[in-house]
């Protein structure tokens, strides 16, 4: 997954403006609290088997809210843990409904946050408040951020008890339309791949940028999935001129809306 690198040591160019991007990075380090995976905190921690949840579950997709992807660089993964932890305040300040963090086999994490809508993200960034955070320790040595709209998310009305895994994609494409009804006419491709969850997500800043995130079961049938030929085909059909650079992980956290957040 490639992206706009953003350094906290070095000013460069970024489609959402370096502060932007640096705040969006800060307040995915500084995510909702949530513990080790098999947390008891009640009001939104959930085990790794459950799914982060912005939109009504089923076996339907649904439309609207944003989420904010940041794929993290860092050496220490326990530092990073406990700054992610301790961001409750600064999340929700922002209007984060959940968040899933996916730990990279390469010492990377992908932070998937989710909320109402991306207009509200991106007011909170203007916070003075959301600057300090930058300084904190164990803040991420490097970052990419996108900051998108849902598109298309079906996730499952029961969480499962075991482990999930994510595969995220990040894709240029010429026709976001193929794009969309194809991902909409895979969904029994992605079911023999033991998909439990899928999101289509288009970038707020870059309109031919999509991210595409499927959480499973089985760590080896997503690896399967993005390399199908039926997947080829969808991203051929979309106008995906790039070699996918698939992300694959395994959930280590996660935090659910409560009920009353739930459409």
């Amino acid at each position: 997954m490639s992206g706009p690198m953003v350094q906290r040591a070095k000013p460069v160019s970024s489609s959402l403006g370096l502060s932007g991007a640096l705040l969006l990075s800060a307040l995915a380090s500084g995510g909702c609290a949530s513990t080790a995976p098999n947390s008891s905190a009640a009001s939104a921690a959930s085990k790794p088997g459950e799914s982060a949840q912005t939109a009504t579950t089923g076996d339907s997709f649904s439309h609207g809210g944003a989420s904010l992807f940041v794929v993290h660089l860092m050496s220490d993964f326990d530092g990073f843990r406990k700054y992610f932890e301790a961001g409750a305040s600064a999340r929700a300040l922002a209007g984060v409904k959940g968040h899933l963090l996916t730990r990279l086999d390469d010492g990377r994490v992908v932070v998937h946050l989710f909320a109402d809508d991306a207009e509200k993200v991106q007011e909170a960034l203007k916070s003075p408040e959301m600057e300090r955070y930058l300084d904190r320790k164990g803040t991420p040595e490097s970052s990419l951020v996108w900051l998108t709209e849902n598109e298309l998310v079906k996730l499952p009305e029961t969480p499962p008890a075991g482990d999930t895994f994510s595969l995220f994609l990040k894709l240029r494409v010429t026709d976001f339309a193929v794009l969309e009804q194809g991902f909409k006419e895979s969904a029994p491709l992605y079911a023999e791949h033991e998909v439990i969850g899928e999101g289509l997500h288009r970038s707020t800043s870059k309109e031919d940028i999509a991210i595409l995130h499927f959480v499973g079961t089985s760590r080896a049938k997503l690896e399967t999935l993005a390399k199908s030929r039926e997947f080829a085909e969808l991203l051929a059909r979309a106008g995906s001129q790039e070699e996918p650079k698939p992300l694959l992980g395994v959930d280590v956290s996660r935090s659910r809306p409560s009920s009353s957040d739930r459409p």
